[in-house]
């Protein structure tokens, strides 16, 4: 009888293991990428779908362990095959270098074929490193996917997460009650009287990280200096065309090196303070080249070689909602008139003075002065200045030079912005009075194309009475084209081409032509390389006529 017990419990035992090989199936498919290409060594596993391990018969306490997952890889055509898939739930999980995981459900009844497609990883700043790696590499690369998700989480909390901020002073208002001895207290006594008092008291407010770490840098720009660097180096040749031996500047080089320190400082809400120190040491061509303007504009800057000047030191102000500012200090006039967007600096535009300013301005040196520039944002522009003109003057009235411009932003005829600008000055620097006027304009014909011009006429006082007469004095104007950001070698370049002819008052027929060309490449950031061709033509009735072509290539930094 025992003997027939014992076997009934094998054949039971046996059972299970016997109807699972009978409902075993095989599992297969291919892994390919989203464009259907195949993807070999890929790691396949198959695991039990999760769930509470079984207990063991008769065994309450003890569970039966859980079934190890199998695994595979795929072949070179991205295939993989597992046979003896007892039937069930399970979860197909796929993984492969370079490559999400996949994870999908399925259940395994009967022989079935799958196919897998994996997306491309994308981590930003990794690029995918083709090539055999080891199983490991999907649970890796997922792990930290997952791990900065988890850091990018905390970060945002971080940020949003209120601390309190240094603490502030306030003045609140105080009901107390004080009696006959002069105590306070802070409700009311029999025999007090009712008062009002004021107390100090520190309070802290509410902020996130972002807040307090935005207050800190405004308050570190508010307190510092920054500074500011512009250097250039400009080498330059000459080559006669006209003059013979009255014009000895023939095949001569020239250079001029030039560097500009500025240093600025906000003083308070829409106060700021400049300052430009300028050192200068070369030979400009000007020396040889005695010409009504200067072919290089840098040159209007040489005071002393080898030494540091300071050019401008001013404060700036902004007031009634930012719509009338004023500077103040030493300054030089003209950098707030007669601007121009495609001929105003010598330092990325035309090398050349004609064509930088209008010659009928007439200040040559820098002083103490003030500019007032009233801009009610309605298109309209006011600008007054005055400075002093005359640095050796023992009186502010015997040097006085004063401007004044009205400019206006405007889009004619359906075209894009252009600046027409009108200006009037006077000065007495000669002992005598004398005035000029003139007019600036650029006018955007495209986003590349740029057109400008200049006109200025001076006066200068008659021989009989003091008038003043259009015939003694001068006519400039200049005409031009530039172009920015198209029909360049390379993004934002800029090139243009520019003509300017001034008509002397000391005699007939005396007059300046110059042309000049000019292309600027856009190296670096803060690296500028451009490359010039002037020609200059002077013809005058008490001196020789003679005329130059100067090549020249400037190289400018600023940072």
């Amino acid at each position: 009888m025992g003997r027939f017990r014992l076997g009934v419990v094998l054949v039971a035992l046996s059972l299970p293991g016997a109807v699972a090989s009978a409902q075993s199936s095989s599992l297969g498919g291919r892994v390919a990428d989203l464009q259907g290409n195949a993807i070999a060594d890929a790691e396949v596993s198959l695991r039990d779908l999760p769930s509470a391990p079984p207990s063991m018969p008769g065994m309450p306490g003890m569970r039966m362990p859980a079934s190890q997952p199998r695994t595979t890889r795929s072949g070179r055509d991205g295939t993989f095959a597992l046979d003896q898939v007892p039937a069930g739930r399970y979860v197909l999980q796929v993984d492969a270098p370079g490559f999400t995981r996949s994870s999908q459900e399925l259940a395994a009844s009967t022989n079935q074929q799958v196919s897998i497609r994996l997306e491309p990883l994308q981590v930003v700043g990794a690029a995918r490193t083709p090539g055999p790696s080891t199983s490991q590499t999907g649970g890796d690369t997922q792990a930290l996917l997952d791990r900065i998700k988890m850091l990018e989480d905390r970060l945002s909390d971080l940020e949003s997460s209120a601390v309190l901020s240094e603490p502030e002073t306030r003045v609140k208002r105080v009901e107390v009650w004080v009696d006959a001895n002069g105590i306070e207290y802070d409700r009311p006594v029999e025999g007090a009287r009712r008062s009002l008092t004021y107390q100090r008291e520190r309070v802290y407010r509410r902020q996130t990280i972002n807040e307090k770490i935005e207050e800190a840098l405004a308050g570190a720009d508010e307190r510092s200096v920054s500074l500011g660097i512009d250097s250039a180096v400009v080498t330059q040749m000459s080559s006669r065309t006209r003059g013979g031996e009255t014009a000895p500047a023939n095949g001569n080089a020239y250079a001029l090196a030039s560097a500009d320190l500025f240093f600025t400082a906000k003083l308070a809400q829409n106060t700021v303070f400049f300052a430009d120190v300028v050192a200068l040491s070369g030979s400009p061509p000007d020396r040889e080249i005695p010409g009504v303007t200067l072919l290089n504009g840098y040159t209007a800057r040489l005071v002393n070689q080898n030494e540091l000047n300071l050019r401008e030191a001013w404060l700036r102000t902004e007031l009634f909602g930012q719509h009338l500012g004023l500077i103040a200090g030493r300054l030089d006039l003209t950098n707030y008139f007669d601007h121009n967007a495609a001929a105003n600096d010598e330092t990325t535009q035309f090398l050349g003075d004609g064509l930088v300013n209008n010659p009928a301005l007439g200040l040559a040196t820098n002083g103490t002065g003030l500019a007032a520039i009233f801009d009610p944002k309605i298109g309209l522009t006011f600008r007054v200045g005055v400075q002093q003109s005359n640095p050796e003057a023992t009186n502010l009235s015997d040097s006085i030079y004063s401007l004044a411009e009205i400019g206006y932003l405007a889009t004619p005829f359906g075209l894009r912005e252009g600046n027409y600008r009108i200006w009037y000055r006077a000065t007495n620097t000669l002992g005598t009075v004398s005035t000029a006027f003139g007019l600036s304009i650029d006018q955007k014909m495209s986003p590349i194309v740029t057109l400008f011009g200049r006109y200025g006429e001076g006066r200068l006082p008659a021989s009989d009475g003091g008038q003043t007469s259009f015939s003694l004095g001068h006519h400039f104007y200049s005409a031009g084209v530039q172009f920015q950001n198209g029909w360049v070698f390379n993004p934002q370049d800029g090139w243009g081409i520019g003509y300017a002819q001034t008509e002397l008052a000391e005699g007939a027929g005396s007059q300046e032509k110059l042309t000049e060309g000019y292309y600027n490449f856009r190296l670096t950031e803060r690296l500028r390389l451009s490359f010039h061709l002037q020609h200059i033509f002077e013809s005058r009735p008490d001196t020789p006529t003679f005329g130059y072509l100067v090549p020249g290539v400037r190289l400018q930094a600023a940072f």
